[in-house]
């Protein structure tokens, strides 16, 4: 058994009924589908346990769906390109989920570009100032 797949077994038990998708590719890239009310937690488990590194958040807007966004944790430190996303989505009226800058500091610009580009708001993320748009915006013209 891989080291992947020890990991997936145990993030399926600790998940339990919050598991609900998989699928990897043929680059050995591992993608898992959860609710995002789990994500501080399964980030906190893939960093502290298992000594994942968080190594870039992106996100996708699924229209009405809402928004899709996926934590690439890498492993190739312990086991050659062993890359492992998490995919969770959030809706589109509110688009907000909890800060893992506690657990990964890696996360923090991450988390503000998607602010700032998204809409997406970080729940007591430590410095949620803009990085690429004015600070005003989109409140006031800028001219």
């Amino acid at each position: 058994m891989s080291r992947m797949d020890r990991i997936n077994k145990q993030l399926k038990k600790f998940l339990k009924k919050d598991f609900l998708d998989e699928y990897s590719d043929r680059y050995n890239r591992y993608y898992l589908r959860s609710k995002s009310s789990r994500m501080k937690e399964i980030a906190r488990f893939l960093i502290e346990e298992k000594n994942g590194r968080l190594v870039a958040i992106s996100a996708t807007d699924e229209g009405v769906q809402g928004f899709d966004l996926v934590y690439h944790f890498d492993f190739t430190h312990q086991e050659k390109a062993l890359l492992l996303s998490i995919k969770v989505r959030i809706p589109r009226k509110t688009p907000i989920i909890q800060s893992i800058t506690d657990i990964a500091w890696s996360a923090n610009w991450a988390e503000r570009e998607l602010m700032d580009l998204m809409g997406i708001t970080f729940e007591d993320h430590p410095d949620p100032r803009k990085l690429f748009l004015p600070y005003a915006w989109p409140s006031e013209e800028v001219g």
